[in-house]
C-alpha cells in the first residue's frame, strides 16, 4: 500500500515466505541467529551452529493465524510437524533443547528461551483451537505444563538462579506469567494460585514512571542494578501478559500499566537518518543523570513490543499510539529487502546491522498479521520460490541468499567474514575453499557466481560481469549510497 509514493506497510506475504523458507522437514526453525539488540552471534561465540532456536517459535503462532484466516492443507502440515518439534525437543534436564540463540548450541541454560516456546505454543492453540487434532492440542498442553514445573524449580519467581549466575529479569519474569496466562485461558485450568500477586509485585517492583515523562513508564531490567532499564523491544513481553491477566481477571490496573508501558515506547522513540521512527535501545543512569540511548539498535525484532501495543488498542482508543504503529509499519517498509527480510539493525557496523535473523522476523511477522491480517495472495503466495540473489548491502558487509545457500560476505579486495551457510544445515563455517584443511565445508555449502561489489570512496558498485542488476532482490543500508555498474 503506498500514499504519495511512500510505502505505508510492508509486504507480509513476501516476509512470511522468507520465513518458511527457514522451516526443515523435521520441523526446526533454522536461521543465522542474530541478537541485532547485543550485537553478538554464534559466529562472535565460536559456536558455528544455525538450527532450531526456541525464540523463533512465534512463528507457530503465526501460521496458526493464517490458517485461520483460510484453511490450507499444506499450512496445516507445516504447523503439525512445527508443533511435534517444538514438544518433543527437550534437554534431559527437563529445559527445551536449543534455547542458547545468539550464542548457539554453547548455551543450555536460560529462562526467556524457555519461556518463549511456551507462549507461542499456547497463543498456537489458541488460534488453531478449531481444527488443530486433539492430541496435538494435549502435546501442546503437556510440554508446556512439564516446561513451567522445570523452570519454576530451576529458576524460581524473582530469586536469584542456581550458582547466581543471573539475576531475575522483567522481561523474563513477565513472560514465564504470559504462558501461565495462556495456558489458563487456554486449556481453562488454574494451574498456578499466584499469578496475580506476582502480577502485582512486577507492577510494584519493577516499574518506574518518568519515562519519558509522568504519563509513562519503563521497567527497572532487574531489581539487583536501578540504573538501567528494560531495552525497547522486550516490552511486549511485559505488555501482552498485562492485558492478558485484564481479559482473564478484569482488574483496571493491569490495563492502566500496559497503557503506561505503551506510552513509553511511543514517546521514546527517535527518528534515524531515514527519517524513520525507531524503538529506543535503553534509558541508563550515568551517576547524575538519566540518559537515552538511541543506537545501535534493531530494526527487525520490533514486533513483540508492536504487538503488545496493538493488543492494548484493542481494548482501549488511543490516537497516539495508532499514529506510532502506522509510523513503525512504514519503518518496515523502507528496510524491507524485496525477497521479504528487514534490515536488522543500525550501528553495529558489522554483520549485525544486515545478517536477518530468522528469529526475530518471526516475532515481526506475528505483529504485521495480528494487526493488518493477511494480504489478500498471502495463501497463493506462500510458498513460491525466488530465483534471485537476495542482497542486503551493509557498511562492513553483505548478506546475500539464493535457495537454500546464504553467505555473510564482504566487499571486493575485502576478506573479513567470507561466512558459508545453507538453511537447511545446522551449522555454518569459514570459506576455506583456496585454503584446504580440515575446516573446509561440504561441496554443498559452494555459494558459487556471487555478484561482486565494490566500495568506494564515493559508493558501492556493481562490477559489470558478475551479475545483472535485474537478476538481484538489491537492497542497502550502509553509509555509502548503491551507484549501480560500476563503469
Amino acid at each position: 500500500m503506498e500514499r504519495n509514493g511512500i510505502t505505508m506497510k510492508p509486504n507480509t506475504t513476501a516476509l512470511a515466505n522468507w520465513l518458511l523458507t527457514w522451516v526443515n522437514d523435521n520441523g526446526a526453525i533454522h536461521g543465522f541467529h542474530n541478537h541485532s539488540v547485543w550485537g553478538s552471534n554464534p559466529y562472535r561465540w565460536a559456536d558455528f551452529t544455525s538450527n532450531h532456536s526456541t525464540w523463533a517459535s512465534p512463528l507457530l503462532a503465526s501460521i496458526a493465524l493464517a490458517i485461520k484466516e483460510k484453511r490450507d492443507p499444506r499450512l496445516e502440515e507445516m504447523l503439525i510437524q512445527l508443533i511435534r518439534f517444538q514438544t518433543t525437543a527437550f534437554q534431559e534436564d527437563g529445559q527445551y533443547a536449543h534455547i542458547g540463540f545468539q550464542i548457539g548450541e554453547s548455551l543450555k541454560r536460560g529462562l526467556i528461551h524457555n519461556m518463549m516456546p511456551n507462549v507461542a505454543l499456547g497463543l498456537t492453540a489458541e488460534y488453531a483451537e478449531a481444527w488443530l487434532p486433539q492430541e496435538h492440542r494435549e502435546a501442546i498442553r503437556t510440554a508446556i505444563a512439564s516446561s513451567m514445573d522445570t523452570n519454576d524449580t530451576m529458576y524460581p519467581f524473582g530469586a536469584l538462579y542456581k550458582e547466581g549466575k543471573a539475576k531475575a529479569i522483567s522481561n523474563q519474569e513477565y513472560a514465564r506469567l504470559w504462558g501461565k496466562l495462556q495456558y489458563q485461558r487456554v486449556f481453562g485450568e488454574v494451574r498456578w494460585e499466584d499469578l496475580p500477586d506476582q502480577l502485582d509485585f512486577m507492577i510494584d517492583r519493577y516499574h518506574v514512571k518518568g519515562f519519558p515523562d509522568e504519563d509513562s513508564d519503563a521497567s527497572y531490567r532487574y531489581l539487583g542494578d536501578l540504573t538501567n532499564t528494560e531495552p525497547a523491544e522486550y516490552y511486549g513481553l511485559l505488555i501482552a501478559p498485562l492485558i492478558l491477566a485484564y481479559e482473564i481477571y478484569g482488574t483496571e490496573k493491569y490495563l492502566e500499566a500496559a497503557g503506561r508501558l505503551c506510552r513509553h515506547l511511543a514517546r521514546c522513540a527517535w527518528y534515524d537518518e531515514k527519517g524513520q521512527i525507531r524503538l529506543h535501545r535503553a534509558w541508563y543512569h550515568s551517576g547524575s543523570r538519566w540518559v537515552k540511548i538511541k543506537e545501535p539498535m534493531l530494526i527487525a525484532g520490533m514486533g513483540m513490543s508492536l504487538y503488545g501495543i496493538q493488543k492494548y488498542l484493542s481494548h482501549r482508543e488511543d490516537e497516539e499510539l495508532e499514529r506510532f504503529l502506522a509510523a513503525c509499519d512504514r519503518t518496515y517498509a523502507t528496510y524491507q529487502n524485496p525477497r521479504g527480510f528487514f534490515a536488522s539493525a543500525t550501528g553495529w557496523q558489522g554483520e549485525a546491522d544486515i545478517a536477518p535473523c530468522s528469529a526475530w522476523h518471526s516475532h515481526d511477522l506475528l505483529y504485521l498479521l495480528v494487526r493488518h491480517r493477511p494480504e489478500p495472495e498471502f495463501h497463493e503466495a506462500l510458498f513460491k520460490a525466488d530465483d534471485k540473489i537476495s542482497v542486503l548491502l551493509g557498511d562492513q558487509c553483505i548478506w546475500m541468499e539464493k535457495g537454500n545457500h546464504w553467505t555473510i560476505t564482504d566487499y571486493a579486495a575485502h576478506d573479513v567474514f567470507k561466512l558459508l551457510g545453507r538453511k537447511d544445515e545446522a551449522y555454518f563455517g569459514r570459506d576455506m575453499d583456496w585454503i584446504g584443511g580440515d575446516r573446509t565445508l561440504p561441496a554443498h555449502f559452494s555459494f558459487k557466481d556471487q555478484p561482486i561489489f565494490m566500495r568506494t570512496d564515493e559508493g558501492v558498485f556493481l562490477k559489470p560481469g558478475s551479475h545483472e542488476e535485474e537478476d538481484l532482490n538489491l537492497s542497502w543500508i550502509g553509509p555509502r549510497p548503491y551507484l549501480g555498474l560500476w563503469k
